[in-house]
């Protein structure tokens, strides 16, 4: 390769490399800004050539914590609680301000059917109405351990004892 097609913004070769290799870990998934900060380090890369690589690729656009928070929660809406949600969402460096933003958009009626969910997969095919209170307060407790209300809890296994008399 020619001296003229390389890119001259690079201090040197290590740069480069580090650059590739953000992009590299960002073709295989998503990653917030925080991940990827902590898997190129992980991959033995110096502090200072990390920064530079996720400040590079963050220019173009490829880290976009807001992005990932959004697709994070279209694609897990349904199926957990906003409150597990968020701790998730948190633990993979997605910035406060961002998280607020971003639920928002999460509706009471989502976490409903995400309980209900949850619900049913617990349940596993038995009914409600034929558990003892001692199984049953073991579900509403796995229910509230997930994030979920203990109003919603009440209301939603309510519901379904009443669906399963009907």
């Amino acid at each position: 390769m020619s001296k003229e097609h390389e890119n001259p913004d690079f201090p040197d070769e290590e740069y480069k490399r580090a650059v590739e290799k953000a992009m590299s870990l960002l073709l295989v998934q998503d990653r917030t800004e925080k991940a990827l900060y902590e898997r190129m380090c992980r991959a033995g890369f110096t502090q200072e050539q990390v920064a530079y690589a996720v400040a590079y690729v963050k220019g173009y656009g490829y880290v976009d914590d807001y992005r990932y928070a959004e697709n994070y929660l279209a694609y897990r809406k349904g199926t957990k609680s906003k409150k597990e949600l968020s701790y998730k969402l948190l633990q993979k460096g997605v910035p406060q301000q961002i998280l607020r933003e971003v639920l928002e958009t999460y509706e009471h009626g989502e976490e409903q059917r995400a309980l209900q969910n949850q619900l049913s997969k617990k349940l596993n095919g038995a009914k409600l109405s034929e558990m003892d209170f001692k199984e049953k307060e073991k579900i509403r407790a796995h229910l509230i351990r997930k994030g979920y209300g203990s109003s919603d809890v009440r209301q939603i296994m309510s519901e379904t004892e009443q669906r399963e008399h009907e």
